[in-house]
């Protein structure tokens, strides 16, 4: 990460209500490891100074209507881009260098986040990476390796471009699909929210990215939508912390691109889905495959791994697997 401090977006401080504290007392922060004790936060050093700007504002918000509480609450703090000297301004219409900082603290209101050129809209609400500060890099790493094997992909063809056509399953806002459109003729995203389906949608409109459509899925049947062959698809997957299921990679092993970049913040559950490939014998270690009866539709090799920090001060990392088809 370009900025091992400052570079969170977003901070979610929470705090209990108890009978035997008095609520200017009240601790609003984080829990502590190991117990169920909140410890009382003022000031977070990982994020960035809009987000501490906005923590403090949020305390104070709370602190002043603590007795409205019963239980207690989660806060929401998360950064946001507006336009200069008009925050309430139109984001869509203004270039993403002439946006500045900004906070948020209510879950339904519209966040804008810059990635190099690029400018993402979403409910406050909604999921989006939470390292500004290196998403170029992270973003332009998926790119680089999905351009790098298009070409030796078509170099050993001898013809035009292999991989015409990209899937961005759990495609959310739409980061990954948008920021690597340029390179395919069609882009589609598939989703199970409507809400992240109509938000990519908005934001590959934002962006100019014409050739990128994003559809509602079904998770039972994923690959349904994909109007192309197997072998000129690449597939990008972002799941969960807990990782994709075995149905969903069963579907993506019978669908069978010809690249797979699988993007992973819970790097157990990667390894945990990556090895439930390799026992359906569509990887090969070493260039052997385990037995199986039925043969997958295609065979991957592992072709690069690399980490990411997105979490600086946190044991956390994002980690990204190449597969590449044998044939």
């Amino acid at each position: 990460s370009p900025l091992p401090f400052g570079y969170r977006t977003k901070l979610t401080p929470h705090f209990d209500i108890r009978k035997d504290t008095p609520p200017e007392q009240v601790a609003i922060g984080f829990g502590m490891a190991g117990q169920r004790r909140v410890l009382d936060i003022e000031d977070c050093m990982i994020g960035t100074d809009a987000v501490r700007s906005g923590t403090t504002k949020a305390r104070e918000v709370a602190r002043a209507k603590m007795d409205t509480y019963k239980r207690g609450a989660t806060l929401l703090v998360r950064e946001t881009n507006v336009p200069k000297g008009d925050p309430k301004g139109d984001v869509a219409t203004i270039p993403a260098s002439d946006l500045v900082k900004d906070f948020i603290l209510e879950p339904k209101a519209w966040v804008t986040d810059v990635v190099g050129d690029l400018k993402f809209r979403y409910p406050a609400s909604s999921f989006f990476q939470n390292n500004a500060s290196i998403l170029p890099a992270f973003t332009g790493y998926v790119r680089d390796e999905l351009s790098s094997w298009n070409q030796q992909l078509s170099a050993s063809e001898g013809g035009p471009r292999a991989i015409t056509h990209l899937v961005d399953a759990y495609c959310g806002s739409g980061l990954f699909g948008i920021a690597c459109h340029a390179d395919f003729e069609r882009v589609v995203g598939i989703e199970i929210s409507n809400e992240s389906i109509s938000c990519a949608n908005d934001n590959a409109k934002m962006n100019g990215a014409d050739n990128c459509d994003f559809l509602l899925g079904d998770a039972s049947k994923i690959f349904d939508k994909v109007a192309a062959s197997p072998r000129n698809t690449a597939v990008i997957i972002d799941p969960p912390r807990k990782g994709s299921n075995p149905d969903f990679l069963d579907q993506l092993i019978a669908y069978g691109p010809q690249v797979i970049v699988y993007i992973a913040c819970g790097v157990p559950a990667q390894a945990r889905d990556i090895n439930h490939m390799f026992s359906r014998g569509a990887i090969a270690v070493d260039g052997a495959t385990a037995p199986v009866e039925t043969k997958p539709t295609a065979v991957y090799r592992i072709t690069r791994i690399q980490p990411f920090d997105l979490f600086p001060q946190t044991f956390h990392v994002e980690n990204i697997v190449t597969l590449v088809r044998q044939d």
